[in-house]
C-alpha cells in the first residue's frame, strides 16, 4: 500500500523547483544574456565610431586639404534596443601622439564601454557630448591654417 505522506515528501520539493526555481533561474539567465547583448552592440558602435574619427584625421591631416570646417555623421544607429547612448571624450598627449578616449554609456542602463583613438600631435579635443538620438549628432572637425585639427561632437 502506498504511503501518501512519502509521496508528498518527494513531490512537494520537485513541484517547488518546477514552479519557483526554474522560472527564477531562467529570468536571471535571460537578464545576463540581454546585458551581454547590449554590451556587444555598444562595443560595435564604439569601434565604428573610433574608426570613423581616425579616418577623418587621416583624411584631413594632409597639406593639400585647406583649412575649414567638416561635419561628419557617425553612421551609427541612434538606438541600441530602444536605448539611446551618449559619448563623451577626453584627450591626452603622449610624446608625438594625442590619444582621445571615447566613453560610451547606454542611457537608462548600466552598460558602458570605452575605446581609444590615436592621432598625431596636431589634434585638440573640444569638450562636448554626443547624444545618439539627437538630430544634430555628428563629429565636427575644424582645421586651422596652421594645421591644427580641433575635434568635437555636434
Amino acid at each position: 500500500m502506498p504511503h501518501v505522506s512519502m509521496e508528498y515528501a518527494i513531490m512537494v520539493p520537485i513541484l517547488l523547483v518546477q514552479v519557483i526555481l526554474i522560472p527564477y533561474t531562467t529570468g536571471l539567465v535571460m537578464d545576463v544574456w540581454g546585458v551581454r547583448r547590449r554590451e556587444t552592440a555598444l562595443q560595435d558602435v564604439a569601434s565604428h565610431f573610433g574608426s570613423t574619427m581616425q579616418q577623418l584625421y587621416f583624411t584631413l591631416n594632409r597639406e593639400e586639404i585647406a583649412a575649414g570646417n567638416v561635419t561628419q555623421a557617425a553612421n551609427t544607429p541612434p538606438f541600441i534596443e530602444s536605448f539611446p547612448y551618449t559619448v563623451t571624450a577626453s584627450s591626452k598627449r603622449i610624446g608625438n601622439s594625442t590619444i582621445i578616449t571615447l566613453y560610451f554609456a547606454l542611457t537608462g542602463t548600466t552598460v558602458t564601454t570605452t575605446t581609444q583613438v590615436t592621432m598625431g600631435p596636431n589634434v585638440l579635443w573640444n569638450p562636448s557630448i554626443y547624444v545618439s538620438n539627437s538630430t544634430s549628432a555628428c563629429i565636427k572637425i575644424e582645421k586651422e591654417l596652421d594645421g591644427i585639427l580641433k575635434f568635437s561632437f555636434g
